[in-house]
């Protein structure tokens, strides 16, 4: 199978009716396609592979192309679906995975500038959420894993709960830079392009976690699936020996991971301060 991060892709490549205690709930808005699947026993979970717990995946146009209307859509329905995720938590610690220095990994980094961070106020106005925010480098760079990082921040600021913030990898072409993917069961950084680092969940992190991505990157498996619309074995010798280490990402990867970004941390932002206007975060933030 290609590797990808996307539960929604995990349900497409099973190719079989849903095994009982999963749900698959999908609606349609303007500008963008809301799915929502719930994993709710361990029967379903090991069928499908994936833990137990809810993945909203939030499909649109791509994101270096989103305009202001779609944007606030768009930005509108990830905070609806992060604030049941939040179950009413009010002080957070948001975590920006990924290495600054490669633009398809910055996700992360550049989200975590655009975070209102409160925790550092005297007095928070109504409605506001206590929130820390911090980029964590990746292992290959600082040499501290993304678990160490963080366990040792929950450890001294004792957070409700835990959202983390990192680029994801697809195995279709279509959901590249067109996708953010939201779940309440953590993450496991580098998974989606087999360089898998320590989870960070509830259980290793003890407390509830919630992660937030963007495919940026896609297999050239699927890549050559797409444009030849037949599978790449056919071409493995073609690929050897970078058959399972070859990914692709678009040209305007840097306007992508900037609209990505702030349209992830505009999304908490609204979530966890009461449902703010665009330009009441912006006039917060600059």
């Amino acid at each position: 199978m290609i590797p990808s991060d996307l539960m929604i892709e995990q349900i497409e490549a099973a190719k079989m009716p849903l095994p009982k205690g999963i749900c698959n709930r999908e609606r349609k808005l303007k500008y963008c396609n809301v799915s929502e699947v719930e994993i709710s026993d361990r029967e379903g979970a090991e069928q499908i592979g994936r833990p137990e717990g809810r993945y909203v995946t939030v499909e649109t146009a791509k994101s270096y192309e989103i305009g202001e209307p779609a944007f606030e859509e768009i930005a509108a329905a990830l905070s609806k679906e992060l604030r049941k995720m939040l179950k009413g938590h009010k002080k957070v610690l948001i975590i920006g995975i990924g290495n600054a220095a490669i633009t398809p990994d910055s996700l992360g980094a550049k989200a975590v500038e655009r975070i209102m961070v409160t925790r550092p106020l005297e007095e928070l106005p109504e409605g506001y959420s206590v929130v820390s925010a911090v980029a964590s480098p990746v292992y290959g760079e600082s040499g501290v894993e993304s678990y160490e990082l963080v366990r040792g921040l929950v450890r001294e600021t004792k957070p409700e709960v835990v959202i983390l913030i990192d680029a994801l990898a697809t195995g279709n072409l279509a959901r590249l830079c067109k996708t953010v993917q939201l779940a309440n069961v953590g993450l496991t950084p580098g998974a989606g392009v087999g360089n898998a680092r320590p989870a960070l969940d509830e259980k290793s992190l003890g407390c509830p976690v919630i992660s937030v991505g963007m495919p940026t990157v896609v297999d050239c498996r699927a890549l050559l699936y797409h444009v030849l619309g037949e599978d790449w074995e056919a071409y493995a010798d073609c690929l050897h020996p970078y058959e399972q280490s070859l990914i692709a990402v678009p040209r305007q990867m840097e306007l992508a991971t900037d609209m990505g970004a702030r349209m992830i941390a505009f999304s908490l932002n609204k979530a966890l301060h009461g449902d703010l206007s665009t330009e009441e975060i912006l006039r917060y933030l600059y």
